[in-house]
């Protein structure tokens, strides 16, 4: 594994005759239930770009611990950043990953909000039309068969990722709460709805098992390794 933070820079150099293909981990620091941490989705990132890279020959960069976090924000612990702030640093990010020799960006995000993404979206799209490099942007919830989920409609909090983070890291779970489906209003936009979010879990964490975990940890892994072949390839070239 070729682990950015812990490399000379004449190492890396000389990594980057084998490979110029970096994933960068984005997760956030938001609440995840009475029973998770709130660091849940950057470890989720984290860990499956870990697994990918031992597989494959890339190089992994340190997370980005920080993200979008609309409907969680009045919950001791979240921390979020504004979607014009998200967007300018990591198109910064994507700019000097360029500079410093790198063709290929893989943005893994493991937290998924809608603003979020569209953040990030919208600083892929802005660096690209500036540098000429090739850049991938994946929610590792893309690759998780909904059909393996036994909850409807299972979001934050809720089957998946309490079934990852028990396998990821079981020491952090503390229990699992009874399923919350919060109610928000369809078209109204509020200031802050931390009044309709109850204990803060959007799905029901009670079906989550370790087994469960294991199989949506590994439908990731492959789905990003599957979208890793399409950043490399020629698709889309000119």
């Amino acid at each position: 594994m070729k682990l950015l933070e812990e490399m000379s820079w004449p190492e890396i150099e000389a990594g980057l005759k084998q490979t110029k293909t970096v994933i960068l981990p984005v997760g956030a620091t938001e609440e995840h239930g009475p029973h998770l941490p709130t660091i849940t989705d950057t470890i989720q990132a984290m860990e499956v770009a870990r697994a990918v890279a031992d597989r494959q020959n890339v190089f992994l960069a340190p997370p980005l611990h920080y993200g979008v976090c609309r409907s969680t924000r009045g919950f001791p612990g979240t921390i979020t950043v504004s979607h014009d702030a998200l967007r300018a640093f990591v198109k910064d990010l994507l700019i000097s990953f360029t500079d410093s020799g790198f063709a290929n960006v893989m943005i893994l995000t493991g937290h998924a909000g809608g603003q979020h993404m569209a953040a990030l979206e919208e600083a892929c799209q802005m660096a690209v039309e500036e540098r000429d490099f090739r850049v991938s942007l994946v929610s590792l919830f893309d690759f998780i068969d909904a059909s393996a989920v036994q909850t409807p409609h299972d979001g934050h909090a809720g089957e998946m990722e309490t079934s990852l983070m028990m396998v990821i890291r079981k020491d952090l779970v503390k229990g699992k709460p009874n399923e919350h489906f919060p109610v928000r209003p369809r078209f109204l936009i509020m200031k802050n709805v931390r009044h309709l979010m109850g204990n803060g879990v959007m799905g029901n964490p009670e079906p989550a098992t370790p087994e469960k975990g294991k199989a949506f940890f590994d439908m990731a892994v492959i789905g990003v390794i599957g979208a890793l072949e399409e950043l490399e390839s020629d698709f889309g070239k000119k």
